[in-house]
């Protein structure tokens, strides 16, 4: 059977989950209405992952970065619908990116360090699918 998901719109084909520009809205009426598995994870506020910006260098490309970050959770969330940033919140040393997805934590981490350099630090909790990414950078 057909699926929508109510909230972001993705199709789930009987297969897999996935995006269809237009196809939800043909689909609408026939399709049974449910959450997908991202937008279960962010409902049931399940974060997998989290990423900390940190250093100098954060506040003079700020843009760059966080257009970098927007980029890269688009591409995943393509390949994998649970795969969300669940949030981003200003602490006092910088950001804290939030993830429904410990790979897509880990994947944010590299290419912040492959693009702008730096230290990165990944930290995974033993018996437990969660990541801690700490990516830092002084100018």
């Amino acid at each position: 059977m057909v699926k929508v998901c109510r909230s972001c719109s993705v199709v789930f084909d009987g297969h897999k989950w996935i995006y269809s520009e237009g196809q939800h809205s043909k689909l609408e009426k026939s399709a049974e209405k449910v959450l997908c598995p991202g937008c279960e994870r962010v409902e049931k506020r399940r974060v997998d992952g989290i990423v900390y910006l940190r250093g100098t260098f954060l506040n003079a490309h700020r843009e760059e970065i966080f257009n970098l970050i927007e980029n890269m959770a688009e591409k995943a969330r393509e390949r994998n619908v649970a795969a969300r940033i669940f949030g981003i919140v200003q602490d006092k040393e910088g950001f804290m990116v939030e993830t429904t997805e410990h790979a897509l934590a880990e994947r944010l981490g590299k290419e912040l360090n492959k693009a702008f350099s730096g230290e990165l630090d990944i930290q995974w909790l033993k018996k437990a699918e969660f990541v801690r990414v700490v990516w830092r950078r002084d100018i």
